[in-house]
């Protein structure tokens, strides 16, 4: 039964990146319960981990899109590094699919920006003409028993779609451990 379950994960996480990689979702709950569907599988079903998901992208990429990939990374990460020096002031951290290899076809940059308020980041695209859009984005806690956090955000047309830059107060830069890295980190990427 074991060996069963673990069949279906594998099989539910690479439908679920496939979609993602192909069709633009971003979202994995929602990936997941689309590819539980295609297989007639309940939401109760064991469904297979991000990181799963993450691994099964990485494999289907490197099979379908090699080097279509590999160049539509580098723009990118060319895109938010001119954009992260732009915005230093508010130590800008790339993190998302773009930084972690899992981007797809239809991307978004994602870039953490630390300031005392979010006046300051608008103040400065104001500034320097840069149009944006204000949203909020939900955020889970670590503690299950909170309600999800809403972390502003500034939404920005890039060359290749949207970047969303997320606001956080600069007490938090310690705070958030997602996989990230700053502008020196970003170049010694692109150098490789």
């Amino acid at each position: 039964m074991a060996r069963q379950s673990k069949h279906i994960r594998f099989q539910v996480a690479h439908k679920a990146a496939q979609m993602m990689a192909e069709e633009g979702i971003s979202d994995y709950a929602f990936a997941k319960r689309k590819a539980a569907k295609f297989f007639g599988l309940d939401d109760g079903d064991a469904l297979p981990s991000n990181e799963e998901i993450n691994d099964a992208i990485k494999e289907h990429q490197a099979i379908f899109f090699d080097e279509e990939h590999e160049e539509r990374l580098k723009v990118l990460r060319l895109e938010a590094l001119s954009l992260m020096k732009k915005l230093i002031a508010f130590n800008p951290h790339l993190t998302g699919g773009v930084l972690d290899g899992t981007a797809g076809r239809y991307p978004t940059l994602y870039i953490q920006l630390y300031a005392d308020s979010m006046k300051e980041v608008e103040f400065f695209l104001l500034n320097h003409n840069i149009s944006y859009e204000t949203r909020d984005r939900k955020s889970r806690t670590k503690d299950p028993m909170q309600d999800k956090k809403n972390i502003p955000m500034l939404k920005l047309e890039g060359s290749m779609g949207p970047i969303e830059l997320l606001i956080y107060h600069t007490d938090d830069l310690k705070i958030i451990n997602t996989n990230k890295i700053n502008v020196i980190q970003l170049e010694q990427i692109l150098l490789v």
